[in-house]
C-alpha cells in the first residue's frame, strides 16, 4: 500500500533543485557519520573486553566508509569536504581495515587453523577448527573516534552554510506555491515482505516494514483500561 504522506502544517518539503539534492545528499553523509560515531560510543561503553567490541567497531568502520563510497544514489563524501591532512593516514587505516578485515577476509588479523587434540599415545583423537581474530585495539579506535567527530563538525557547518542560502532562496515563494509543492510517499508492508532489494529513487520513498502479532478471541474481547 503506498501513500502520499501530507507534510504538518508546518512543515513542506522543498522541490528537487540543484541544492536542495545536494542538502539531501550532504544529510545522508551525516547519518553515517552519525551511526558510525554512536557505534563506537557503545563499544567504548562495553569496553575492548567485551564480546560487543568488535561487531560494534566494525560496524562503525562500515558506516564510516559508506560516506566515502560511490553508488548509484550518491557520490563520494570527499567531493564535498576536504580532509585535513593529519586525518589522511587515519582515513587510509580505516578504508583498508573496511576492505581487508571487516568487508573481505583478507587480512592478517584473522588466521583460521585446524586443529587436531592428539592422545596419550601421540596420535590425532579429533579435529577441531578454530579462528583467531584481532579486534581494532582501543587505541586505534579512539582515532576513528576522532576523525569521525572531526568530519562530523565539517560537515554540520557546509550543512547549515547550505541551509541557510536555501531558506533565503525560498523565503518569498508564495504559500499558494508552497501548498503545491510533493510529499515523500511512504510505503507500508509486512515484516515478512523484508528483502533488503530496495532501491533508493529520484523522489523521497521509504517503505515501513510492520511487524504483526496474532491475537486470540478471548485477548481480543477484553477491554484494555
Amino acid at each position: 500500500m503506498l501513500d502520499t504522506v501530507p507534510m504538518t502544517p508546518t512543515l513542506a518539503m522543498l522541490p528537487s533543485t540543484p541544492g536542495t539534492r545536494l542538502l539531501i545528499e550532504l544529510a545522508s553523509y551525516a547519518e553515517d557519520l552519525s551511526e558510525a560515531g554512536e557505534a563506537l560510543e557503545l563499544a567504548f561503553e562495553a569496553g575492548p573486553g567485551s564480546s560487543c567490541w568488535l561487531p560494534l567497531t566494525n560496524a562503525a568502520v562500515v558506516a564510516y566508509m559508506r560516506a566515502f563510497g560511490r553508488s548509484d544514489a550518491r557520490g563520494d563524501l570527499a567531493a564535498h569536504i576536504e580532509l585535513p591532512e593529519d586525518l589522511h593516514e587515519t582515513h587510509a587505516m580505516i578504508r583498508d581495515y573496511r576492505n581487508r578485515s571487516v568487508a573481505h577476509s583478507q587480512s592478517g588479523l584473522s588466521m583460521s587453523l585446524a586443529l587436531a587434540h592428539l592422545g596419550t599415545d601421540g596420535r590425532v583423537a579429533t579435529v577441531r577448527a578454530m579462528t583467531v581474530r584481532h579486534a581494532l585495539p582501543a587505541h586505534t579506535a579512539t582515532r576513528v573516534a576522532d576523525a569521525v567527530e572531526r568530519i562530523e563538525a565539517m560537515l554540520a557547518e557546509r550543512i547549515q552554510t547550505l541551509s541557510d542560502a536555501l531558506a533565503a532562496e525560498f523565503r518569498e515563494v508564495s504559500a499558494h506555491t508552497v501548498a503545491a509543492w510533493t510529499s515523500p510517499i511512504i510505503e507500508h508492508r509486512l515484516a515478512e515482505q523484508f528483502s533488503g532489494r530496495s532501491r533508493r529513487g529520484s523522489r523521497p520513498q521509504f517503505t515501513m516494514y510492520w511487524e504483526t502479532e496474532d491475537i486470540s478471541p478471548a485477548d481480543a474481547e477484553t477491554p484494555h483500561e
